[in-house]
């Protein structure tokens, strides 16, 4: 009898265990489509200025420039170039596109210091757009569509000041970097659906120039090199003044990225998090997630092993089942989220990847613990 009550609850908790892990799976809640169906949002009759920051990318500009200049917008829009360093020749090429009457192009001052560069490029450019609403983003992204201003616009509304876009890396990146990217870019959106938005992994963002005139721009945390997406989002974050965008034309696809960029891009987010508010919660729903999915995991494989050691056949079959469900469930709810968003990462490659986020994040931790924290402030060299 004693045998009989123990396999009883090592089964029920290997069940309970399997649907837990299912259901605080991050991507087990759909994220709904917003805005308006048709891309005319109560703001998009209004002109946008578009900002792009450039940082020697002479040849993403000669390619993607195209697109972002023949966008069919009909309420128009300024294409404002900010360059940060043109060591390239990215001057020369903004110079060919120069019979397009709405591009303009500005310069961060090489004298410019104590301060991020990248951050007084944005400032420069919100400071020189004509329009209420601007839209940030990269000389490394291409918009998925000539509708991508008028999808992005759709989300803007009387009471909405910040929208939040969806980007990640081309197809032509590595796997688990395109789905680790997914991964924080979905969580992300996910929370500001709650009301307020802490972050944003990517690089497609709206808002308001007169919220962050109003707000000093990036004061608070100009000396910080990197997250100025993050900031803007995190800092300007109020309850209920943010709406996310996720039509499929509404995407931003980002160039591959070096490992020396991968590498910077995880270390310095460490350092980011660590400026912004509300990361209790934030975190709190990313360790629930991971921990419950390792836990189920573990206990699944702990108790087939030792069930097949002591012949309980009964408790290694719960075990195999509720193995099979974890990774099942996993699989289809990645897989669902996934093609939401016109992405595809082989089904059996999701959940290693799922498993290898914690370790990943661990390892930039560490590598972070011992870099020189110079390394993430301007400073004079």
């Amino acid at each position: 009898m004693i045998v009989d009550n123990i396999t009883i609850v090592i089964c029920a908790v290997l069940i309970v265990l399997v649907v837990l892990s299912s259901l605080l799976d991050l991507f087990f809640k759909k994220i709904p489509t917003s805005g308006d169906e048709d891309g005319q949002g109560s703001d998009a009759c209004q002109p946008v200025s578009v900002i792009i920051i450039c940082d020697n990318n002479a040849e993403e500009l000669r390619t993607n420039l195209p697109v972002f200049l023949e966008q069919d917008y009909p309420a128009g829009y300024e294409l404002i170039v900010v360059i940060d360093k043109d060591e390239d020749g990215s001057g020369d090429v903004l110079k060919t596109f120069s019979s397009y009457p709405n591009l303009y192009t500005t310069f961060v001052p090489e004298t410019s210091r104590y301060m991020s560069r990248r951050k007084l490029a944005i400032t420069l450019g919100v400071k020189a757009a004509k329009n209420e609403w601007v839209l940030l983003t990269d000389a490394t992204c291409r918009p998925a569509s000539d509708k991508w201003i008028s999808r992005m616009a759709s989300g803007c509304s009387k009471n909405v000041d910040i929208v939040l876009g969806y980007s990640n890396y081309s197809c032509d990146d590595a796997n688990f970097k395109v789905f680790y990217r997914f991964h924080r870019e979905y969580a992300l959106l996910r929370e500001a659906l709650g009301g307020t938005a802490y972050g944003m992994a990517g690089n497609n963002l709206m808002f308001r120039k007169s919220m962050f005139m109003k707000g000093n721009g990036f004061q608070g945390n100009l000396k910080y090199l990197r997250g100025e997406y993050e900031f803007i989002a995190n800092k300007y974050s109020r309850e209920d003044n943010v709406a996310i965008e996720i039509h499929p034309e509404s995407h931003l696809s980002d160039a591959p990225s070096s490992t020396k960029a991968w590498r910077n891009m995880n270390v310095f987010y460490v350092e980011t998090r660590r400026r912004l508010d509300r990361g209790f919660k934030h975190k709190f729903m990313f360790d629930v997630d991971m921990i419950s999915m390792h836990l189920c995991l573990l206990c699944s494989l702990g108790a087939a092993a030792w069930s097949a050691v002591y012949s309980q056949w009964l408790i290694l079959s719960f075990a195999c089942l509720s193995l099979l469900i974890l990774i099942v469930t996993r699989i289809l709810n990645a897989k669902r989220s996934m093609r939401a968003f016109g992405l595809n990462v082989s089904w059996w490659k999701i959940f290693p990847f799922e498993l290898r986020i914690v370790w990943h994040n661990l390892r930039f931790a560490i590598v972070y613990v011992f870099a020189d924290k110079y390394d993430f402030i301007s400073h004079k060299s």
